[in-house]
């Protein structure tokens, strides 16, 4: 027996020993059958060049050795193929780990954003709560009622982000729930027993906003209907306000009314801070606003349905 025989035999053994820790590998983890095929048949070609050296060299049978080209071969053959899965699947593998990375960042992001959204409504409250405890302290009638006024308007901005932090979508937030949460500040505020003041609300179902117009929006929402709260009935104890928003279009409608007395000369020119903080807002929305006085006030607000100039991610 010659050095060739023997060499062949050992190498024919450790193709064996291969070829059973590969095949048992496959049958305990099915995920790695697809390149694992290809190293079983790398593994089963070259037993076939060994068996083939044996029977030339020990028994000086050349039969097998027709067919070594075709295995070597096949053997190249099986190789590439092997190389190109085996790269198909690291980049597959790398993509779904950025994949995976790039879900958790987002994740991770909105958490963030949920939680500044959330933080900042509490360090509202207790500016509105310092406001009103400030209020209370006080016996001057018009600073208390100034107070008032600042601290209704930080409610709406509060109002706002409490319903950013609770929604879905960082980016786009439901005008209907804007309005009914400071609608309802506002009814709690203003509406007792010993008036019959009626406030209606007509806001179109599905609209929705970004968030860098929400906020001016509520604005605009609560110093229109809290100045027909408080200017409107002066003489009365009774009257209606309605608030309608709809879209038409590229553009939202948006409308605040009473049947109230009208405002005032100096309230009706923009030099009242209401108005002027009002017509800031609208500007800063691009929209236009319309005012009638016609069996009372009637704000009328068209600015377009898209922003302009949008959040860029």
């Amino acid at each position: 027996m010659n050095l060739i025989v023997v060499l062949n035999f050992l190498s024919l053994i450790v193709y064996g020993i291969a070829i059973y820790i590969i095949f048992k590998t496959l049958v305990r983890r099915p995920n790695y059958r697809g390149e694992g095929i290809f190293v079983l048949i790398l593994a089963i070609i070259p037993c076939y060049i060994s068996i083939s050296n044996l029977f030339e060299h020990g028994y000086g049978i050349d039969y097998f050795d027709d067919y070594e080209g075709f295995f070597k071969d096949l053997y190249v053959m099986f190789l590439l193929i092997f190389l190109y899965v085996h790269s198909v699947k690291k980049e597959q593998t790398k993509r779904i780990e950025h994949e995976r990375q790039i879900k958790f960042d987002l994740q991770l992001k909105s958490k963030l954003l949920t939680e500044i959204h959330h933080r900042v409504n509490n360090n509202l409250q207790i500016i509105s709560g310092l406001l009103a405890m400030q209020a209370e302290s006080e016996n001057d009638l018009k600073l208390t009622t100034s107070l008032g006024l600042v601290q209704n308007r930080i409610m709406a901005i509060a109002s706002v982000h409490k319903i950013i932090y609770g929604s879905p979508n960082l980016l786009y937030v439901d005008l209907n729930l804007i309005f009914n949460s400071i609608l309802t500040n506002l009814k709690v505020m203003y509406v007792t027993d010993k008036n019959n003041i009626e406030l209606t609300e007509s806001i179109e179902e599905g609209l929705e906003m970004d968030l860098d117009r929400a906020i001016p929006m509520g604005l605009i929402l609560n110093e229109l209907v809290s100045n027909s709260f408080r200017h409107a009935f002066l003489n009365r104890n009774h009257g209606r306000i309605e608030v309608n928003l709809t879209q038409r279009q590229n553009e939202f409608i948006f409308v605040v009314k009473d049947n109230g007395l009208g405002m005032e000369e100096i309230l009706f020119d923009g030099k009242g801070i209401g108005l002027t903080l009002v017509k800031n807002l609208v500007k800063q929305l691009r929209g236009t606003m319309l005012i009638e006085k016609k069996n009372g006030t009637v704000f009328e607000i068209r600015f377009p349905t898209f922003n302009q100039n949008p959040i860029q991610i």
